[in-house]
């Protein structure tokens, strides 16, 4: 009748007869022994329940739903469930004595595991959708219960597609594609928390592989520059040798400072604040009072990025250090593209 293996009773007591177990043995090795529906049925449980002395409308419950579920596991296999499935299963269930709430826990898991199989490719074909729907009514589910099982288990399968994407901290146009195609495969909404997450892995991708930036920036431009960035920031003058006593000259010249702060005793002069604006040529500091300060790219020869901002290196030795808060990342890495990216490394005076 199904993938069921025959039970072997247990031995008679020596004194108190058969061991009450073996009524449920005796039925269990009854339906799987069987060709055909026909050759068993309820007045058998009743018939076996009386032999024993068992009331098998009431005992040995797990054993019984377990028959059950293992048959609908089985008759699931194929990916249907067709009228001779189903009027086996309602034979079997009313055999068995189960109830529709006996039958709801194994009902639910069959339908989410249906639901697993039918995302495990990232797609929801109409095929795909319908014997879903089809199986939400043939067991008798809630639709309430069979959607929330179909937005947890497909939920789940959309941001294990979207922490793939994400695990580098980017997010790429095709990486993007590719979750959108998920996203809408399976007819969900991203959550609000992982869409703020992809924005800021997007416009990391941007800023470190998609095209530089042109905008307008407040200097005026030589031929051929363009602008690339503008943010507020702090900036000051940065004492060298303090510098290297606090971090260590091996950790500067390896530039594994990403996880660092830059103490503010390291730091000399007045601190100044106002704009700084990255062009294709320059890293210019406009203060909002005085006399502003560019650095030419070609002439920066180490970037170093902190936690709280970013120091440049010029080739005369000079480091300026400059805190442009959230926006630090963003920046350091246009900058490091941009002085990268000149056609040539030009000599000269700062």
């Amino acid at each position: 009748m199904g993938p069921f293996d025959l039970l072997v009773p247990a031995s008679p007591r020596r004194f108190s007869g058969d061991d009450p177990r073996n009524a449920y043995v005796e039925l269990h090795n009854l339906i799987a022994a069987a060709e055909s529906p026909s050759d068993f049925g309820p007045a058998d449980r009743v018939r076996i329940s009386r032999a024993y002395g068992v009331d098998l409308a009431r005992s040995f419950l797990a054993e019984r739903v377990t028959l059950y579920r293992l048959l609908l596991d089985d008759r699931l296999a194929n990916g249907d469930l067709d009228g001779e499935d189903r009027r086996i299963l309602a034979h079997v269930a009313q055999t068995l004595a189960l109830s529709p709430a006996d039958l709801r826990p194994s009902h639910e898991r069959a339908f989410g595991t249906a639901v697993t199989t039918a995302v495990s490719d990232d797609c929801l074909s109409v095929e795909e959708r319908l014997l879903l729907y089809k199986l939400q009514h043939l067991l008798g589910l809630d639709p309430s219960v069979a959607d929330g099982a179909y937005d947890v288990l497909a939920r789940e399968r959309l941001l294990k597609v979207v922490a793939g994407a994400l695990c580098d901290g980017e997010l790429s146009p095709e990486e993007e594609v590719e979750v959108e195609r998920v996203r809408a495969s399976l007819s969900l909404t991203i959550p609000s928390e992982v869409a703020a997450m992809m924005d800021q892995a997007r416009a990391r991708w941007q800023v470190r592989r998609g095209a530089l930036p042109e905008i307008e920036v407040p200097v005026r431009l030589d031929e051929g520059e363009v602008g690339r960035y503008v943010v507020r920031a702090r900036w000051s003058f940065v004492n060298a040798a303090l510098l290297e006593d606090h971090m260590g000259r091996s950790v500067l010249h390896n530039g594994r400072t990403a996880g660092l702060h830059v103490p503010i005793d390291v730091l000399s002069g007045r601190p100044r604040a106002g704009r700084v604006v990255l062009t294709s040529r320059r890293l210019v500091f406009l203060p909002d009072s005085g006399i502003p300060d560019e650095h030419r790219l070609d002439r920066i020869v180490q970037l170093l990025r902190f936690r709280n901002g970013t120091i440049v290196r010029t080739k005369s030795d000079r480091r300026v250090f400059f805190d442009p808060g959230p926006d630090n990342e963003a920046l350091y890495s246009l900058l490091y593209r941009a002085a990268h990216d000149l056609p040539a490394r030009a000599t000269g005076a700062d």
